[in-house]
């Protein structure tokens, strides 16, 4: 890829991500994004062949930064059950300050479709990637004997829940709650 059209990518994402994140993704025009910066509209076609290519770019970029955020701060002699604890109180102090961008990370529509898609496609993303290898992690580590993919839904499903909880007002975060209820999920089966 040349050098200009690499340029203009990482414009039209920097911007896109600041338009989400000050907005939400619902309100995200491309005819918008493409006049703030400052091009056609074909011009940014040729850059992102649709709104939903210009999502999968925007869910790359925010899970690989939100993923190198967590392991700056897990950087220690953590286990991989409290790697996970701590990925994820880390995603709900950033959930606090950056909501939108958070919630278009975990709820928009294409996230959804990814998130029904095979282990391969979500091991592309970074944040999901990381998920899936501490919960492989601690089932190995642990002899927990339950199914790594059953377990990363029910996970995953959790944290989506309580995270719609949160930003709906119904419940404040809490620590020892996301603790216990991981905890309770990451069970030894039959047990």
């Amino acid at each position: 890829m040349s050098n200009k059209k690499e340029q203009t990518k990482r414009k039209i994402l920097k911007t896109a991500l600041r338009e989400i994140d000050e907005n939400g993704y619902e309100k995200l025009s491309l005819r918008k994004l493409a006049t703030n910066c400052n091009l056609t509209t074909g011009a940014f076609y040729r850059n992102f062949a649709n709104k939903n290519a210009l999502f999968v770019s925007l869910m790359l970029e925010l899970s690989t930064s939100l993923t190198e955020i967590i392991s700056q701060k897990s950087n220690g002699n953590y286990t991989p059950r409290e790697k996970l604890l701590l990925l994820g109180e880390n995603v709900f102090k950033l959930f606090n300050t950056k909501n939108n961008l958070v919630n278009f990370l975990f709820f928009n529509p294409v996230a959804q479709s990814i998130y029904t898609q095979d282990r391969g496609l979500q091991d592309s993303f970074p944040l999901l990637k990381s998920v899936h290898k501490l919960i492989d992690d601690i089932i190995s580590q642990e002899s927990l004997g339950l199914d790594s993919d059953e377990t990363f839904i029910k996970v995953w499903a959790f944290l989506q829940g309580y995270m719609l909880l949160v930003r709906n007002g119904v419940t404040k975060f809490n620590t020892a709650l996301l603790a216990d209820t991981l905890s309770s999920l990451l069970t030894k089966k039959g047990i």
